[in-house]
């Protein structure tokens, strides 16, 4: 287990459910990928966690033994909850670094997660929602843009494109509605006082997507 702090500690409250040093490490490297691929430490952890996921998939499709079996020999929690593969940290954290065989069959497992993206969306993955002017819909697409993220695979997302397309307005902009202004995906801008405003926003954030597919 590679430990990415010695003196400094993070305010969030310890989670007494998983092996604490595991999850932070996790937590920590996602969010330093997210910024830079320059970091030793947080690529090692990357490392670690893209041969857990490659011995889990060895044989073409999740196989659950072999993943907690490689994740206790590499990771050596000292106990706790096993960290779910279908999770915001590791989708996030390994689209960089899976082979294709290891990343399209990864990829197609969490698509097709009843429960979608743990911290993200709870749903498969693809069924769109029915209702497109929802937070549940710009959580999808949250969902949607990690996901994006794994080159190889966007292939598989062909029915988000036609999704997108189905609920583009007529003047060719989208516009996701109020209720989406969660202060997490939205607003991009400074405020949504003008209606005009949030189908700008909205629209940047599809239009990144679909040029991605």
């Amino acid at each position: 287990m590679i430990v990415l702090w010695e003196k400094k500690t993070i305010p969030d409250r310890v989670e007494k459910v998983h092996d604490w040093n595991v999850f932070l490490s996790l937590i920590l490297s996602t969010g330093i990928g997210r910024f830079t691929k320059d970091n030793t430490v947080a690529n090692k952890v990357a490392e670690q966690w893209a041969e857990i996921v490659t011995t889990a998939f060895a044989d073409g499709s999740y196989n659950y033994d072999k993943y907690v079996e490689a994740y206790k020999n590499i990771l050596k929690p000292n106990g706790g909850r096993i960290i779910g593969i279908e999770n915001y940290y590791p989708v996030s954290l390994l689209c960089d670094c899976l082979d294709e065989k290891t990343e399209n069959a990864f990829v197609e497992h969490i698509l097709n997660f009843d429960k979608g993206i743990y911290y993200i969306y709870d749903s498969k993955l693809t069924a769109p929602p029915q209702e497109f002017q929802s937070k549940n819909a710009s959580r999808y697409l949250g969902a949607i843009e990690l996901i994006v993220g794994y080159k190889h695979t966007r292939h598989k997302l062909s029915f988000v494109a036609d999704w997108l397309n189905d609920n583009r307005s007529e003047n060719g902009k989208w516009d996701m509605g109020k209720s989406v202004n969660d202060k997490l995906y939205f607003p991009l801008s400074d405020d949504w006082r003008k209606s005009e405003t949030r189908e700008a926003d909205c629209t940047e954030r599809i239009e990144k997507i679909l040029a991605l597919l």
